[in-house]
């Protein structure tokens, strides 16, 4: 070997030993998921953390994934007192009609029978009926119109300004009645993925709950004079045709419309974590009722195939900001989902913009602090809920009441 050639390789293999590690911006799992979906996320619920995201900010049709929305204020309301579980609600005409529709049908819902909150509430979730959702929403609020505002408003208080909220239910607007909604007469609910994840994070968050009632694999409903037992849309849950074991699905809600297609919002534990999938307008053949579950599937398992939920910092463990030179003591043990063969200590941090991050100390001041560079990132979640202006109740007019008054005779 030649002295020229011994040189080459004396500083080529200096050169690869002193490279710097890898930004993990740039670093990807060993494989892409096969999520055919218009758009789709998978994310930490705890933290934030967006482990895999597909067209995040495009807006599209989410169908009865609206019912998210409109049960958590319904959760909200019966927490605040102002709604009993046991209180006795009865369905309009109109409402009663569209329980016999085929295209709209699930529990029957008759006009001269009055139902508990509790039946319309595992009704509205577990197998999204529409009517048993308005009939929910209308107690709340007075009339529709007036809970559609409640939502739009919620949505802003999370920061989520350009939502398309028209209806309480999910349906297209030319499926409903006048009274039913706000907006144009075909308009439909529209949120991106990432307004989806924030939704569903807060509503997580507040009341975990929730999920003893999505969890459920059927539940008993009152029809005529008998019980009848109706199965959860869920397809992934224990018990359901398309579950797979070590895949312990538990919530959330599924959604369906022409716009919409099959979408699903999933949500199951992983490890000691909680991962939400959610997967918007499956691909694949229209009769196909299971695609949209088989590609919630395909996430989950590429979340758990690739990915480790790693401890990245211990409690009481330091960390120095390069731009302030602060050293910052964080409050306990820091986990983040990572490439299973990545190095963590090539994570860097700064303090987070958003109300996400780990807590840490600086001279007795609490700050939160995020690193900065992973793969996907986190959710825009604001630190702050913006402060909104009480909304004013839609006003019906003196003809509307008395027609209402007749309709609800008969």
């Amino acid at each position: 070997m030649n002295k020229f050639l011994k040189k080459f390789l004396i500083v080529l293999s200096v050169l690869i030993v002193t490279l710097p590690v890898l930004n993990l911006k740039n670093v990807k799992a060993a494989t892409e998921p096969d999520v055919n979906a218009s758009a789709a996320m998978a994310f930490d619920v705890n933290t934030g953390q967006i482990i895999y995201s597909k067209d995040p900010e495009k807006k599209v049709a989410i169908g009865s994934i609206t019912k998210i929305i409109t049960l958590y204020l319904v959760t909200k309301a019966i927490k605040e007192g102002k709604l009993s579980e046991s209180d006795q609600l009865t369905p309009t005409v109109e409402q009663s009609e569209m329980t016999q529709s085929d295209e709209l049908t699930n529990v029957r819902l008759d006009v001269d029978k009055a139902y508990t909150v509790k039946d319309l509430y595992n009704a509205a979730w577990i197998v999204s009926s529409n009517s048993a959702a308005m009939m929910l929403a209308q107690k709340i609020s007075g009339d529709q119109a007036s809970f559609v505002k409640l939502m739009r408003k919620t949505l802003k208080e999370w920061g989520i300004k350009d939502a398309e909220i028209n209806n309480a239910s999910g349906l297209n607007n030319s499926d409903l009645k006048k009274g039913m909604y706000l907006g144009k007469s075909d308009a439909e609910n529209k949120l991106s993925v990432n307004d989806i994840a924030i939704i569903v994070k807060h509503v997580l968050n507040k009341y975990p709950e929730i999920l003893k009632t999505t969890s459920k694999q059927n539940f008993l409903f009152p029809e005529g004079s008998e019980t009848k037992t109706y199965t959860s849309l869920n397809l992934l849950l224990n018990g359901n045709r398309d579950y797979q074991e070590g895949y312990e699905f538990d919530g959330l809600k599924t959604g369906t419309t022409d716009q919409a297609g099959d979408s699903f919002v999933g949500t199951l534990p992983m490890g000691d974590s909680r991962i939400v999938t959610i997967v918007m307008d499956a691909g694949g053949d229209d009769d196909d009722q299971d695609k949209r579950f088989r590609a919630t599937q395909n996430l989950a398992k590429y979340v758990k195939d690739n990915f480790t939920n790693k401890k990245i910092l211990s409690k009481n463990q330091e960390i120095t900001i390069a731009h302030n030179k602060k050293k910052y003591k964080n409050e306990n043990d820091v986990y983040m989902w990572l490439p299973k063969d990545f190095n963590e200590n090539s994570l860097s941090y700064n303090v987070s913009k958003t109300d996400l991050g780990f807590k840490t100390k600086v001279n007795n001041k609490t700050y939160k602090l995020i690193a900065t560079n992973t793969p996907s990132g986190y959710l825009p979640y604001p630190k702050e809920e913006v402060v909104i202006k009480k909304i004013k109740k839609v006003q019906k007019s003196l003809w509307h009441q008395i027609t209402e008054f007749f309709e609800n005779l008969f």
